[in-house]
């Protein structure tokens, strides 16, 4: 029957036939040319890649299947394949080359009537907004991609669960915890039935940076290290790396730099193995942070320009404000009043820009000690003042 083209058989049905005939699963297909089930498998492999984030990788199989699609004229094939290369780009920061790839998928999406796939492609552009900093950006698509999935025939919860938490972090880094509970609750419902580390992993982390941001210390501990747990069972490093530098940002922010430091020589080494330069520039932050507290201005410095250069290199500027925040506080700590507003001055500019007003605050208020330092008590006042208005914007946005 499959000989005579009378069924089509699943790829799993094609590899025990391959099994057992002693053939490669290729040979099944090498008379059909760019056979649809051998397009699926590399679809497949390269979802599987992307969980493992081995991004060059997936980019590899994704093109081969984008090819096979466009001989094929196969336009969901296609619409996949581009999909998945926006995911596997947006990974490496190709932005410039995946937005292409997501505009092809939401073309091809919206062609097809496919609401699942419309929502996998907006979810996508969220993580890619996300990733940008564009928080605002970050926050419509995921909306979006809600939308999409309320209008779905069949419920996909694995995806649902996905975006809610996804919209989470983009709360969160609003400094909006509030709403971020919301979505990591609405996300955990979702999900509960899944049992994979990453999934339980990716919960308890969330909940975690919730914790933290109500300053929740013992809680936040708990979750944090139960996804360490979760991410070190399942060998995913880079989510082992972010996972410790969160411990360790609750350590610090509680006044034990002491013990932040360790996890964050571990996550920096994480970061350098699998060669995430946004992982690196946010670890080298932290470990200014931490350098400073222990009063290292010298190696304070030295970490907080390396993460400025980084950022600026991988196109996060609200990575790079977090750095010229903390070289501002080296500043503070030296003496140099002047470079320190020069420094705390530029990062509230870029964090009024992001709208993120919860660091906008906090970045106004160590500029006025900064003008108090030289004097200047009506610029001090100012940026008091400003400072406040930001902080109670981030209140009423979390109410």
């Amino acid at each position: 029957m499959v000989e005579h083209d009378r069924v089509r058989p699943s790829l799993a049905t094609l590899r025990l036939l391959a099994e057992r005939l002693q053939e490669p699963l290729s040979a099944l297909l090498a008379d059909e040319g760019e056979h649809p089930l051998l397009l699926e498998a590399h679809l497949s492999h390269g979802d599987a890649l992307l969980v493992r984030h081995e991004f060059t990788r997936a980019v590899e199989e994704y093109q081969a299947a984008l090819r096979g699609a466009e001989r094929l004229a196969d336009p969901r094939l296609g619409t996949r394949a581009h999909l998945g290369l926006a995911q596997a780009l947006t990974g490496l920061h190709h932005f410039d080359l995946a937005e292409p790839h997501l505009a092809a998928a939401d073309e091809g999406a919206a062609a097809l009537g496919d609401a699942l796939l419309a929502a996998q492609a907006a979810n996508a552009r969220g993580i890619m907004e996300l990733r940008r900093r564009d928080f605002p950006a970050a926050r419509r698509a995921l909306q979006r991609a809600l939308d999409h999935l309320r209008s779905a025939p069949a419920e996909d919860r694995a995806l649902t669960g996905r975006v809610w938490g996804n919209l989470g972090r983009v709360y969160l880094n609003l400094g909006l915890p509030l709403q971020a509970e919301e979505c990591f609750r609405a996300a955990e419902a979702a999900l509960r039935a899944a049992a994979d580390p990453e999934t339980l992993g990716l919960l308890h982390y969330h909940t975690g940076m919730v914790c933290l941001q109500h300053r929740a210390w013992t809680e936040a501990t708990r979750h944090l290290t139960r996804a360490a747990e979760c991410f070190q069972l399942q060998e995913n490093l880079q989510l082992l790396g972010i996972a410790r530098r969160s411990l360790a940002i609750v350590h610090l922010d509680r006044g034990a730099p002491a013990e932040a430091e360790p996890l964050l020589r571990q996550s920096l080494v994480i970061a350098e193995q699998v060669a995430d330069d946004v992982g690196r520039a946010q670890t080298l932050t932290e470990l200014a942070r931490t350098a400073a507290a222990l009063g290292r201005t010298d190696e304070a410095d030295g970490h907080a320009r390396e993460a400025l250069r980084l950022a600026e290199r991988v196109g996060d500027p609200a990575e790079a404000a977090r750095a010229r925040a903390a070289l501002g506080a080296v500043a503070r700590l030296r003496g140099d009043a002047a470079a320190a507003r020069g420094h705390f001055h530029a990062a509230a500019e870029a964090f009024r820009r992001l709208g993120m007003s919860r660091e906008l605050s906090e970045a106004l208020r160590d500029l006025g000690f900064a003008y108090l330092e030289e004097g200047k008590e009506g610029e001090a006042a100012r940026a008091f003042a400003e400072a406040f208005t930001a902080q109670r914007a981030a209140a009423a946005a979390g109410a």
